[in-house]
C-alpha cells in the first residue's frame, strides 16, 4: 500500500510518499493495532520538484525522467515478486518460520495494493481522468454502466508484450490505450494487474465521493439562495452519541478528514432533508431529486460498511448506485467542469456589465426582484451550455 502525504505548508510544499507492506489473511482489528506491527514501511519513492512556468517539452522530459526514477525504486521492492525469463516449477518459493514455529515452504505473492486513484494512475504509467480497472473512454467516466453492458478489463500479457517489444508501432499502440510507453514493473509481476487495485472506504468513499457530494450539495443550495438555512441546521446538530458539535459551516473548513466525513454521512440526509423541505411548488420536484441522490449515495456507503453481506444486501448496494446516477444530474451546475464553470463567469460578468449600461442610460432604480430575474437568466443559461455540452 502507498499514500501520498502531504507534510506542511510553512516551508515549501513537503511531501512523503512511503509504501508500506502487510500479511493479506489478517484480520483488521490485529492489521490496525500499532503495537502488533503488522504493517511495515518498505520504501519511500521519489517526489518531483513542482515545476512552474515550464514549457510542455521540458516539463514531459522530466515527466518521463521522474516515472524512470520512480520505477527504479519499485523495482528493487518487487524484485523477488518479477517474472524470470524461465521461471521453473520451484521459482519464487522460500522457506518461511511460522508462528507455530515450523519453517514451511510458501510463495509470496502480490495480491493487492492499496492508494488513492490518482496514485494508481502514476503508479501504472496512466494518463489522467483514465480507469484504472477498465478501458472506459474518458468521456463516459461518471456514467453508469449496468453489470451487463461492463467494458472490457485491459489485457496485460498485451501491454507487457507490446513494452518488452520497444518499437515505435509497439509505443504507438500503447500511447492509443492512454499509457505511458516507459517500462512499469507492474506489468512484469506473476499476478492480475487490474486486481491489484482494492476500493478502501477511506480513499474512494469519505475523501472521495462524500465530499464531493457535499461540494454539490453546497453549490446546489447556494444557487437556490438557501445557504444561510442550511448552515443554521449545520450548526444546530448536538453532540449526540459520538457527534461532535459543529462550530464552523462548510465553507469555513479548509479541510475535512477521513473521521468528520464518516461522521458526517450520519445526519448528512437529515441536514438536506430538512433544508430543503419547504422549498416552492416550482422547486419542489428539483429539491425532491437533491434528497433522492444524497439518500441513494449515503446508502450505498452504509451498506459498504457492512461486515458481511447476503443477497438482499447485494441488491441493495447494486441499487444504490443506479438510483444515484439516476438522480446526480440535478447537481450538474455544481459538477461543471472549468471550462463550463468559465463560461458560466462569462456570461454573468456579461450580465453584470449589460445591467451597469442599462442603469447609466435609463436611469432606472436596480431592486432585489430584478436581480433575481437576472440570476435566474443566469442559471437557465448555464443549464443550457451545459446541456449542449454533454
Amino acid at each position: 500500500m502507498s499514500d501520498r502525504t502531504h507534510l506542511l505548508n510553512f516551508a515549501s510544499d513537503n511531501e512523503e510518499w512511503p509504501v508500506y507492506m502487510t500479511i493479506a489473511n489478517l484480520s483488521s482489528k490485529l492489521r490496525l493495532s500499532p503495537s502488533m506491527l503488522s504493517i511495515v514501511r518498505v520504501a519511500l519513492l521519489p517526489i518531483p520538484i513542482k515545476n512552474i512556468n515550464v514549457r510542455q517539452k521540458p516539463l514531459d522530459v522530466q515527466g518521463h525522467t521522474n516515472r524512470e526514477e520512480r520505477d527504479e525504486v519499485l523495482r528493487r521492492v518487487l524484485q523477488p515478486r518479477t517474472f524470470k525469463h524461465n521461471p521453473s516449477a520451484e521459482s519464487g518459493y522460500q522457506n518461511i518460520l511460522c508462528a507455530d514455529g515450523n519453517f514451511k515452504r510458501c510463495k509470496p505473492v502480490l495480491a493487492a495494493w492499496l492508494a488513492y486513484w490518482l496514485e494508481y494512475s502514476d503508479l501504472h504509467h496512466l494518463e489522467r481522468h483514465v480507469c484504472f480497472r477498465c478501458e472506459c473512454p474518458k468521456n463516459e467516466l461518471g456514467d453508469y454502466v449496468p453489470p451487463d453492458k461492463q467494458h472490457h478489463w485491459p489485457d496485460h500479457n498485451l501491454y507487457r508484450s507490446l513494452s518488452d517489444a520497444n518499437t515505435k508501432a509497439a509505443g504507438d499502440e500503447i500511447s492509443s490505450r492512454h499509457s505511458y510507453r516507459e517500462f512499469n514493473v507492474f506489468r512484469h509481476i506473476p499476478c492480475i494487474m487490474r486486481d491489484l487495485p482494492k476500493p478502501d472506504l477511506f480513499h474512494t468513499m469519505q475523501i472521495g465521493m462524500l465530499d464531493h457530494l457535499h461540494k454539490w450539495i453546497f453549490h446546489f443550495v447556494k444557487t437556490h439562495t438557501w445557504l444561510d438555512k442550511y448552515n443554521a441546521i449545520w450548526l444546530s446538530m448536538p453532540a449526540y452519541h459520538d457527534l461532535t458539535p459543529k462550530t464552523k459551516s462548510y465553507e469555513e473548513v479548509s479541510q475535512w478528514n477521513g473521521k468528520e466525513m464518516k461522521e458526517m454521512s450520519q445526519y448528512l440526509l437529515g441536514v438536506v432533508t430538512q433544508s430543503l423541505q419547504r422549498g416552492s411548488p416550482a422547486q419542489r420536484h428539483i429539491f425532491n431529486r437533491a434528497i433522492e441522490c444524497t439518500r441513494a449515495l449515503l446508502e450505498f456507503y452504509m451498506y459498504a460498511r457492512y461486515k458481511s453481506h447476503n443477497d438482499a444486501t447485494l441488491s441493495y448496494m447494486d441499487d444504490a448506485p443506479c438510483r444515484f446516477h439516476t438522480f446526480k444530474d440535478v447537481f450538474l451546475l455544481g459538477r461543471a467542469g472549468k471550462q463550463t464553470m468559465a463560461k458560466a463567469n462569462a456570461l454573468r460578468t456579461q450580465l453584470v456589465k449589460k445591467r451597469k449600461v442599462d442603469e447609466e442610460t435609463n436611469a432606472e432604480i436596480w431592486t432585489p426582484s430584478k436581480e433575481r430575474c437576472e440570476m435566474n437568466a443566469w442559471q437557465d443559461n448555464i443549464s443550457h451550455e451545459i446541456n449542449i455540452s454533454k
